[in-house]
């Protein structure tokens, strides 16, 4: 009996060994997919973001040259960025007047060397087709070719192929499922301003003599190590080495798109100071909150009590409600160390947002509340980080993208 009771028990146990055996692969098998599915999936999102960035680059009047770096900087942290793996293009184009074709289009290629795999059958005409058929449709789905009409719009198209975790993009029947792509396209609905008009701004202005930052631990400007972040919550940090087109120690007149700048605030060469628009307000942290809120209120004249406004007018002139270059903007306070403005800072780095800025080139004389800026000029940045430590010294860390001579230039 005991004999036979073990035989049972070994056949059992050899069955089992059988029966694992021939599960184990599969469910390793099945494991390895949902794994390679999630991949696809976050990839996806991560393509889908950078084709946005790359969009909305280009609707903020960004130019062709540097849609690249605003795509690559949007995932650098978190793909690879080769170029044989990566295509990108620039969409432009303007709608003729009955919303059925093109006046205007254009598809250049900006970065990558048409190594992906989709590249290899990309269609200009369906991918015009598409952009055209999306923006004859309204806000319910349906098609109305006239909401097209005398529209000017800009985009990106990218192109990544994911490094496969089962090695299916060595297989050439399966690399098209690890090539993925997506296309953004931006309606532009601001007109470009006369030279003479006055510009929008954000509170934030910056001495035309501030450089760009060197390595950490290294030279005179630092890039910020992970803990002189104070103060900032959207994660990751930036590190040096996400800034593909940085090159350090570049004087701001020298810049080009890419560069990075951290600025120390205070009123002295190569610092930036925090703005308030018009005197008839108290600076406070709660009205800098207010004005770098997107989309600003430096054009902002809605009445508040007591017969004040938010938007700008030059100290010592009340006609003068137009920002240009010469004029003179008041200083906010220094310390601004609030929740408020935090809040702020970290949605505008979250968003990727392209901020003008004042430039500055002299100042009053005095310091604080006290104190004035003169415009030298308007510049866009977007920011990458911050800190509001009074203690540690408060500074910004803004990606220098362009120039901006739109607005607020005086005649000659």
């Amino acid at each position: 009996m005991f004999k036979q009771l073990l035989r049972n028990q070994r056949k059992e146990h050899g069955q089992s060994l059988v029966e694992v055996a021939l599960f184990l692969p599969i469910f390793i098998i099945i494991l390895a997919g949902l794994v390679e599915v999630s991949n696809l999936v976050v990839t996806q999102n991560r393509v889908s973001n950078a084709a946005r960035v790359g969009a909305r680059f280009a609707a903020n009047g960004g130019d062709d040259a540097g849609m690249d770096i605003a795509v690559l900087n949007s995932i650098t942290q978190t793909l690879n960025t080769d170029e044989d793996r990566w295509d990108v293009w620039a969409i432009r184009g303007a709608i003729a007047a009955d919303g059925n074709s093109f006046d205007e289009w254009s598809f250049t290629h900006v970065y990558g060397i048409s190594n992906t795999v989709q590249s290899a059958t990309l269609d200009e005409s369906a991918i015009q087709s598409q952009v055209l058929g999306e923006l004859q449709k309204d806000q319910t789905g349906a098609t109305s070719i006239a909401n097209a009409g005398d529209l000017r719009i800009a985009g990106a198209y990218v192109i990544h192929d994911v490094d496969s975790i089962l090695g299916l993009d060595a297989i050439p029947a399966l690399a098209q499922v690890n090539s993925i792509s997506d296309m953004n396209v931006m309606r532009i609905t601001g007109v470009k301003l006369e030279p003479t008009n006055g510009c929008d701004a954000f509170p934030i202005a910056v001495h035309e003599a501030i450089r760009s930052v060197t390595p950490v631990g290294q030279g005179s400007n630092p890039f910020p190590a992970p803990g002189d972040f104070s103060n900032q919550s959207p994660t990751p940090l930036p590190n040096y080495t996400d800034f593909l087109n940085h090159v350090p120690d570049v004087p701001l007149a020298d810049a080009k798109e890419g560069y990075i700048y951290k600025v120390q605030n205070g009123f002295g060469s190569g610092n930036f100071g925090w703005l308030v628009w018009n005197t008839l307000i108290s600076p406070s942290a709660a009205t800098l909150a207010d004005s770098l809120a997107w989309p600003g209120d430096s054009a902002n004249y809605t009445p508040l009590p007591g017969g004040k406004f938010a938007g700008y007018q030059e100290p010592g002139d009340p006609t003068d409600r137009e920002l240009n270059v010469g004029d003179w903007v008041a200083g906010s306070t220094g310390s601004i160390n609030s929740n408020g403005a935090r809040n702020v800072l970290n949605g505008h780095i979250t968003a990727d947002r392209q901020l003008r800025l004042i430039v500055w080139d002299t100042t009053n004389g005095q310091t604080g509340v006290n104190g004035w800026y003169k415009v030298a000029g308007f510049a866009i940045f977007r920011l990458h980080g911050y800190s509001l430590d009074q203690s540690q010294g408060s500074w910004i860390l803004a990606e220098f993208i362009r120039w901006d001579d739109s607005c607020g230039q005086t005649l000659p």
